[in-house]
């Protein structure tokens, strides 16, 4: 009933041959040992046989699958030594596989994963899918502990590592294949374990197919139940739904709600009958609607009764239906709105009759007053607020207009009420050109029935010049149909202009920190502030000496950009008295709201006041550039066009732009006054060293010879110590004229590097080598180790790195105590090479650390034993090399200095990775 799938399957002949030996090395003992092979195997099988009985059982009383199964694969995993077992199941009417999981203790995710995905290709393929696997022709369950192609005779632990798969289908008869077993053996399974599964699955199969023949079954009587239930809740339903049809036609014929039928004689206007209803409506009897004349034209509001008598004459004189509204008084005095239907009839004598159904709409005309009230109402708040309102109807034309969209885009609702709303707003896009009738946002909110917002249109109407406006059009809906839509928005006029301001201050900012050179970054400042402030810009300066300087003026429109270059000819002079000068003697702003004829006369010259009345009649800016309490010049800012007026606020944005000026000219200034001081130093430096050596070498060449030509007496002696501190104190001031020259030389970007190829190996002894002798003077052991070989090469200037190398070592020599040790090495580290020198010393404290490499900077133990530059150009000529340096330490463990430099990689070889 059901086949086994074998996995990882080896030749057929393979397979053979294995069983054969199998059973072959099973039965030899048995014969040496005189024992019955057949008793054996009853033995083995005998288990088995309960292990199947207890299956039978567990399937008996089946209790669904997420209960029953994972007890059977339990059950299986004592009979034979699993890894992990799964049942695959088709679930009729659902899409994809149940999976049902069992794994043993300590099988790990990764081959719970890939038992999964074997048991899903497995069954994809068992099912006809595209999955190939190889078949078992002989339909029987197999199973092998080698993968395809390796001898069946592999060792044991290699089978064990890989798993032992055996899939069998589920099955019954020749139908479908609705599910399937995966079980993974610990071991190698035997022919009895793979028989033993296969009558578990057959088990498994029925059990599940029988299961599934109830499960069918019941849900088909339940079906069967259900629609019985529907059929019968339908016929109760229709049955309840034509009584209740039968009721209302009999209340709407015999006792309408809040209307009332009647029938009189047409030229008499006598009632002849009347409802029910009219009784509880108005409150008169019915007999006395039938026995008083014109009932009618008695009980009706003396007002209306002529609209009523009208249509009742009407409907007789034209022979068609009439209608009216009209006020009826109630027997307790209230008044009731009636609308009144009316249709001529003949009786079958061929008198004319008139019949009728009055209708109570006396609520109907409350709530109307209410909504003509509260419409007067919407009216006025509307009109109060800021924030314009149109509405249209579905075919874009304007219906409502409030006081605030009168006042924003300049018509009055008499004029747009019944217009195309494209006429009087046009929406133009960011870059001003304009929105097509068809892409207009109140025909796209109609049609999308979706409301649609905007913050950056612009609106143009009328005569108006453009709005920047916040806006939103949102459908109306009237019955789940849209009827049109509603316009809201607002002036955001001064948001754009906040915003703006920001980008203004941002690109001024960015400007102004992109370089040191004050005048430039001023001119670009003024090109940034034509297009956002003024049409006409220039800049004075007030220099050391006290003189005015304008830089050369910016204007935004090329017409005018003759006239900024004769305003740049005219500069502040003495006994002028214009906004600039003013604005330098007081510090404080000016704003002139106009240039008038006597602000152009304060201009001290003919050609100054020509060219300020060319300007137009625009207003004027001058604010000035403070830094530190000190004025440093004046911005001006000038609008040419008349109708453009600048406003504090403007003032107050002009004030933020040059306070942020001005920092950037100080700040240029200070730079500049650096960099003087900077060249003054390297200056001095460069005579002081030229002067001092020439005489520190006479006083090294003195002092050598002095110590060869001593005699060797006591007295000799005693001078040739003299000499050698001597000696000594003139190669100190060497190594300091050198230090400073070399920082002065890595500030300044100057300093002289000579690259080229070298072991790594020979630069670490030959460092060691210089500094043998000091280690050895204070009993350290000085010791160098090579990583890697050995064999690599760096990029280097040989000089430089070895006065690195004297620098660290020194330094560590200087602060580890006798008989400490201090260790050299070097190893390749991806395109690097490492250097390190480590000591046993007392090490650094953690906030000393990131200051080490400071110029000056020591350790305040030890300050008089150096300058405080070593590190410093450690540092220096390291970067300047292309590598990296730094420190690591623990107080009181030591500390070790790390530094990299390019490698030499062999030829053809590629890059290491870090």
């Amino acid at each position: 009933m059901s086949t086994g799938r074998r996995t990882k399957e080896p030749p057929r002949a393979h397979q053979r041959e294995a069983r054969s030996d199998d059973a072959r090395g099973e039965q030899e003992p048995a014969r040496r040992g005189g024992e019955d092979p057949a008793a054996g195997g009853l033995e083995r099988a005998y288990p088995r046989v309960l292990y199947l009985y207890e299956i039978s059982k567990q399937l008996t009383r089946f209790e669904g699958a997420e209960r029953t199964v994972p007890s059977v694969l339990a059950t299986l995993a004592r009979a034979l030594p699993l890894r992990t077992a799964l049942v695959l199941l088709t679930v009729p009417g659902r899409p994809g596989v149940k999976t049902i999981v069992w794994s043993a203790e300590g099988v790990g995710a990764d081959r719970l994963q890939a038992a999964r995905s074997h048991a899903a290709a497995s069954y994809a393929y068992l099912t006809g899918s595209e999955a190939a696997w190889p078949a078992d022709p002989d339909g029987e369950p197999t199973a092998t502990n080698a993968p395809s192609g390796q001898p069946s005779g592999a060792p044991r632990a290699e089978a064990e590592e890989r798993g032992c798969f055996l899939v069998l289908p589920l099955v019954i008869d020749r139908r479908p294949i609705f599910g399937a077993l995966q079980i993974e053996g610990a071991v190698r399974l035997e022919e009895p374990d793979l028989l033993f599964m296969n009558a578990a699955v057959n088990q498994l199969a029925i059990a599940l197919d029988r299961q599934a023949i109830i499960d069918a079954k019941q849900a088909a009587a339940e079906a069967a139940r259900a629609a019985a239930q529907r059929r019968q809740a339908e016929a109760d339903e229709q049955r309840a739904l034509a009584e209740a049809l039968r009721r209302r036609y009999e209340a709407l014929v015999d006792n309408l709600a809040r209307a009332f039928v009647w029938e009189a004689d047409a030229r008499t206007l006598q009632v002849l009958y009347v409802s029910a209803r009219a009784e509880e409506l108005l409150g008169y009897s019915r007999a006395r609607w039938l026995a008083e004349p014109d009932f009618w034209s008695r009980c009706a509001e003396p007002d209306d009764r002529g609209e009523l008598e009208q249509a009742l004459r009407r409907t007789l004189a034209a022979e068609r239906d009439q209608r009216c509204e009209h006020r009826c008084r109630t027997s307790d005095g209230r008044v009731l709105w009636l609308h009144t239907g009316v249709h001529l009839v003949k009786d079958s004598a061929g008198a004319p009759r008139v019949q009728g159904v009055s209708m109570d709409v006396t609520p109907a005309k409350e709530v109307e007053a209410r909504v003509r009230e509260q419409l007067e109402f919407t009216r006025a708040v509307t009109g109060s607020i800021g924030e314009g309102v149109l509405a249209m109807d579905r075919e874009g034309r304007i219906t409502f207009f409030n006081p605030a969209a009168e006042r924003l885009l300049g018509w009055t609702a008499e004029e747009v009420v019944g217009r195309r709303v494209q006429e009087i707003v046009q929406f133009r896009r960011a870059d001003g050109t304009s929105v097509p009738d068809e892409d207009h946002p109140a025909l796209r909110a109609i049609h999308a029935g979706e409301p649609v917002r905007s913050d950056e249109d612009v609106v143009s109407s009328r005569d108006r010049a453009a709005l920047h406006v916040s806006c939103t059009f949102a459908p109306l809906q009237r019955a789940g149909q849209i009827s049109g839509a509603v316009l809201v928005f607002r002036d955001i006029m001064e948001v754009k202009r906040a915003e703006q301001v920001q980008r203004l201050f941002a690109e001024v900012s960015a400007v102004l920190a992109s370089s040191l050179d004050y005048a430039e970054t001023v001119s670009s400042v003024a090109r940034l502030s034509v297009h956002a402030l003024a049409d006409l810009y220039f800049v004075d300066l007030v220099d050391e000496k006290g003189s005015v300087e304008r830089l050369a003026p910016v204007s935004a429109d090329p017409v005018r950009q003759r006239l900024a270059d004769r305003m740049g000819d005219f500069a502040q002079r003495p006994g002028w008295e214009t906004p600039q000068a003013r604005v330098l003697r007081t510090g404080e702003p000016l704003l002139i709201p106009a240039i008038t004829e006597s602000a152009v006369g304060a201009a001290g010259d003919p050609g100054h006041r020509g060219s300020l009345r060319a300007g137009g009649s625009g207003a004027v800016m001058v604010v000035p550039l403070v830094a530190r309490g000190r004025t440093l010049g004046t911005l001006t800012f000038v609008t040419a066009e008349p109708s453009r007026r600048y406003s504090a606020a403007d003032l107050v944005v002009a004030e933020e732009v040059a306070r942020r000026a001005a920092a950037a000219v100080e700040n240029a200034r200070l730079y500049q006054h650096a960099q003087r001081a900077i060249r003054t130093r390297d200056d001095f430096l460069a005579i002081v060293s030229h002067d001092l050596k020439n005489p520190l070498s006479a006083i090294l060449t003195a002092a050598a010879l002095l110590m060869r030509t001593l005699p060797a007496d006591e007295q000799g002696a005693l001078d040739r110590r003299k000499a050698e501190v001597i000696l000594l104190a003139a190669q100190r001031m060497l190594r300091i004229i050198g230090d400073l020259l070399d920082v002065a030389a890595i500030e300044a970007g100057r300093l002289s590097i000579e690259k080229r190829r070298h072991a790594a190996g020979a630069l670490v002894g030959d460092a060691i080598e210089m500094e043998r002798t000091l280690a050895t003077q204070k009993h350290l052991v000085l010791e160098g180790e090579i990583r890697g070989g050995g064999a690599f090469e760096v990029i280097c200037d040989r000089e430089r790195i070895l006065q690195v190398f004297a620098n660290l070592i020194g330094n560590a020599i200087k602060f580890t105590a006798e008989g400490g040790a201090i260790t050299v090495r070097a190893e390749p580290r991806g395109d690097e090479a490492l250097f390190a020198v480590a000591d046993t010393g007392a090490g650094i404290r953690a906030d000393e650390l990131p200051h080490i490499f400071d110029r000056f900077w020591q350790v305040a133990e030890t300050a008089r034993l150096g300058t405080g530059l070593g590190l410093t150009i450690a540092k220096g000529f390291v970067e300047a090399l292309g590598g990296r340096i730094w420190a690591e330490s623990q107080l009181g463990a030591g500390a070790t200095f790390f530094f990299t430099l390019p490698l030499v990689r062999p030829e053809g070889a590629a890059g290491g990775s870090r």
